[in-house]
């Protein structure tokens, strides 16, 4: 793909999204004034506090996500990876936010799918590479992509089904030239997928089959999660679904999935499978026939129903109002079903992966992964890894009997480790909470904790516009991955910084706690290389703006780039620092993880 095609999408993303987001901010000061006044009324009669149009929720947290597009965008364009994942991951974390919104107007309702349309679809064309080596949420069930590939090419009055294998209590496997198409296209392009795909299905297999037994499930279903997700627990599609099994939140709730500022529970792979086998169990009561089940389990019931009443058939393969995403979703799981059940016949290799297994503990308060993973003597990653679920790189701070997982063999002594862990005395806590008083909005409330409204939204589980009350307790995430993006204000400035001989444009950004992208942007710097004594115009934040110190006296300066698959526990013990020192260098909280390519600075002792 050509420079200059990208610059141009590029410029036409950015004057796109910021114009659109000028104007709702222009249309929000014109009513700024009143609805203060008007949310005091409210109060003063025993109503709820509304957010009021200035302050509605929706237009507030799609405003952030608009605007760490716009960075992401910025960011990629100057190879500034790091940061662009991370204005990525937040765009993600905040569509999932306003999916779960039970208010939106049919308008906002628009608004938000098209957004959503368009981010999606862009990170999956020009920006899939930051995945490859983050912890960026992983985009797209794998279904998505094949279901867009393979359409109805074969007439239905051509096509004859062949049962393959029927038997009872199983799923009865058909083959037919659709689905002979369909293990074709399988085995050639995305070939290297399906394989990692059948490997990963074998980490859970002893798991799960039990399971599908206990719900009197048919064992084939064991094959549907590579279609869903490719047995990826962080997988996130554009429908809002997560997890192995795919849930939407709603639907997660309804059959025991949790999500909160903590945990989501649909990541969790053994919760989640005994979700959908519940969820699987009622739409085979509701349907009495599987290939109508798994239809449902893909475009939802009432599709299904609305299908059978239009045509006059419950014969899904003779259902030809479905989306074609359905359509291809039943002959796809019959492909990838036979496949799994003879690899080598189709040029696959039968799966050797081993079977997932691990240790529990009960941890009565939150810790961070770095400490749970130091006293393991593991990564943070790993910890991560075995605990999906976990949100928040930390335990959950409101459960004091939560169920950690740890690798085999770590779980011994561990808790007794994990209570000598003393309590950070200097360190900024990550959570405080709020008791909401008159006249005061979500807006209002993160700008004085310094932090954003999604993360307000998120952490308290608000899901309409009405739901701020006087003398509610509001929980405030403080930790600076959740703070708010920089906007021009009076406590904004721009300083002069001449560089000196040796520093990066990397390492300058850090010690002012800047972004790369900023300094390029107002700087016109569209390459690596700055010369000593060059003067750079700095974007700072004058309320968090501290001067960068010199190194600490007697020690070195090191700057050690990262490597795929290390963590800052990793590194701090590979140069033996602590890792508070480690953080307090970078400038890093914990919650935003490092990538490969990052550097970070160091300060090594000089022994004599």
């Amino acid at each position: 793909m050509n420079k200059s095609f990208i610059n141009r999408f590029f410029l036409l993303s950015i004057i796109i999204i910021t114009s659109t987001a000028l104007a709702a901010d222009n249309n929000n000061q014109k009513i700024e004034n009143n609805s203060e006044v008007q949310e005091i009324e409210n109060i003063s009669e025993g109503k709820e506090i509304s957010d009021a149009p200035a302050n509605d929720i929706f237009e507030l947290i799609f405003n952030e996500a608009k605007s760490f597009y716009v960075d992401a965008l910025i960011s990629a364009h100057f190879n500034d990876t790091s940061e662009s994942k991370y204005c990525f991951d937040r765009v993600f974390e905040i569509i999932a936010e306003i999916s779960g919104l039970d208010s939106l107007t049919l308008l906002e309702q628009d608004d938000f799918n098209r957004f959503n349309d368009k981010v999606s679809n862009d990170y999956q064309i020009y920006f899939a590479y930051l995945n490859e080596e983050s912890d960026s949420l992983a985009l797209g069930s794998v279904g998505d992509e094949f279901f867009e590939t393979i359409l109805d090419s074969v007439d239905l009055g051509d096509d004859t089904l062949i049962i393959v294998e029927d038997q009872p209590g199983h799923i009865a496997i058909v083959r037919s030239k659709k689905i002979d198409r369909l293990i074709t296209y399988f085995s050639g392009k995305p070939a290297a997928s399906i394989q990692k795909y059948l490997e990963e299905s074998n980490k859970y297999r002893e798991h799960y089959l039990p399971i599908l037994k206990q719900y009197n499930i048919p064992e084939e279903i064991i094959y549907l999660p590579i279609l869903e997700s490719g047995y990826n627990p962080n997988a996130y599609s554009y429908a809002h679904a997560a997890g192995i099994w795919q849930f939407i939140a709603g639907t997660g709730a309804r059959y025991g999935l949790k999500r909160n500022w903590y945990v989501d529970e649909r990541r969790d792979p053994i919760k989640s499978a005994h979700a959908a086998a519940k969820y699987l169990s009622k739409l085979y009561e509701e349907f009495n026939d599987w290939y109508l089940a798994l239809a449902a389990y893909n475009c939802g019931e009432n599709r299904i129903w609305r299908a059978i009443k239009r045509e006059g058939t419950r014969d899904f393969f003779k259902l030809r109002s479905l989306p074609s995403q359905t359509r291809n979703y039943v002959p796809s799981f019959m492909a990838v079903t036979l496949i799994a059940k003879n690899p080598e016949k189709y040029g696959f290799t039968t799966p050797k992966t081993k079977t997932w297994e691990w240790d529990e503990v009960v941890v009565d308060r939150c810790y961070e992964f770095d400490d749970i993973a130091k006293a393991c003597n593991i990564t943070s990653d790993v910890l991560r890894a075995y605990n999906p679920e976990l949100r928040r790189w930390m335990t959950p701070a409101n459960d004091n009997q939560y169920v950690l997982r740890v690798p085999e063999g770590k779980a011994e002594g561990l808790v007794e480790k994990l209570k000598s862990i003393p309590e950070a005395k200097d360190k900024k806590p990550e959570m405080v909470y709020h008791r909401v008083r008159r006249g005061e909005n979500l807006s209002y409330i993160a700008k004085r904790y310094g932090t954003s409204v999604s993360a307000l939204v998120s952490a308290n589980h608000i899901r309409n516009r009405n739901q701020l009350r006087v003398g509610q307790s509001l929980l405030i995430p403080t930790g600076a991955y959740y703070s708010a993006r920089e906007q021009k204000s009076a406590s904004t400035n721009v300083i002069t910084h001449v560089v000196k001989r040796g520093e990066t444009l990397s390492e300058i950004a850090e010690n002012y706690n800047t972004s790369l992208s900023k300094i390029r942007s107002m700087n016109n710097i569209y390459n690596d290389f700055i010369q000593a004594g060059k003067r750079l115009k700095i974007p700072v934040n004058l309320a968090k703006q501290t001067q960068p110190s010199d190194s600490p006296k007697g020690s070195n300066r090191i700057v050690h780039v990262v490597r795929k698959g290390e963590s800052l526990w990793s590194i701090a013990n590979k140069y033996q620092v602590s890792l508070n020192k480690l953080k307090s260098w970078n400038d890093l909280d914990g919650r935003k993880p490092i990538y490969p390519g990052q550097r970070i600075i160091i300060y090594h002792s000089v022994r004599g």
